[in-house]
C-alpha cells in the first residue's frame, strides 16, 4: 500500500475527546463511542473514563462513510494501519492503494484539518483562569462566561441581542465561545439564568393539601 501524507503540522501530538471527534468527523457521538468500543479505532485513557482519538482515528471516521462503499471490512482495517504507520512516519502524498485501486483522501484530510483549526480557533479565544469567575471558562479579555452565552442562544436569544447585551463579545468571539461551549459541556447542574430571583415562593408538597386556617 501507498502511505498517506500528515505533512505540514505534527499529527501525532493531535488528540481530541469523543465529542471533538464527533464535531471533526461530523458523527454523532454515540457512533464515534460504538466505534471505539468495537476498536475500530484504537483511544488512549487520560484517566477519570476519559478517553481520547489521534489524527489517524479522524480521518479514518471521516471517511470512513466513502471507504465503506468499496471496502471490506478487512480492507478498511489495512486503510486504518495505513494511516497511523503514515502519522507515525510523517509520509506525504495523501492516496492509498489497495491492489488495483487507489483512495484520494486529499479532500478528507482537507476537511479533517478545517475542523481542528476551527477547535484550535474556538480555545484560542476563551480564557480559563482561576482568578476569573473561579476558573470559568469566559470570553477571552472579558468577563462574560462562555456557557452562559450558549444557553442564552438556546433558549431564543438572537446574535443580535447578545451583541447589543454585550459589547465587548465580538461576532467571531461569540461564534468561538458557542464551538467551545459545544465541545466542553457544563458539568454538574446548570447554575440558575442571571435573571431569576433569588427567592422563590415554596411550593407545597406534592399529595398534602395547606391545613385551614
Amino acid at each position: 500500500m501507498t502511505p498517506i501524507s500528515v505533512d505540514a503540522w505534527d499529527a501525532t501530538m493531535i488528540s481530541v475527546t469523543p465529542i471533538e471527534a464527533a464535531f471533526v468527523t461530523r458523527l454523532s457521538r454515540k457512533t464515534v463511542e460504538q466505534a471505539i468500543d468495537r476498536h475500530e479505532v484504537s483511544s488512549m485513557g487520560l484517566g477519570g473514563g476519559v478517553r481520547v482519538l489521534g489524527y489517524a482515528d479522524l480521518v479514518y471516521l471521516r471517511g470512513r462513510g466513502e471507504l465503506g462503499r468499496w471496502l471490506s471490512a478487512e480492507g478498511k482495517r489495512e486503510v486504518y494501519g495505513t494511516l497511523r504507520s503514515a502519522v507515525r512516519s510523517g509520509q506525504e502524498h495523501p492516496t492509498i492503494t489497495i491492489g488495483p485501486m487507489s483512495i484520494d483522501l486529499s479532500a478528507i484530510v482537507g476537511a479533517v484539518r478545517e475542523r481542528l483549526e476551527m477547535i484550535r480557533q474556538a480555545e484560542a479565544m476563551v480564557s480559563v483562569d482561576p482568578d476569573v469567575r473561579a476558573g470559568e471558562p469566559v470570553v477571552r479579555g472579558t468577563r462574560v462566561p462562555v456557557h452562559m452565552l450558549a444557553d442564552l442562544v438556546r433558549q431564543g436569544a438572537s446574535r443580535e441581542e447578545l451583541a447589543e447585551d454585550y459589547p465587548a463579545v465580538s461576532e467571531q468571539a461569540l461564534e468561538a465561545a458557542l464551538l467551545y461551549a459545544r465541545l466542553h459541556p457544563r458539568r454538574g447542574r446548570r447554575p440558575r439564568a442571571p435573571w431569576h430571583a433569588e427567592t422563590e415562593t415554596p411550593r407545597p408538597a406534592r399529595g398534602r393539601k395547606p391545613r385551614a386556617a
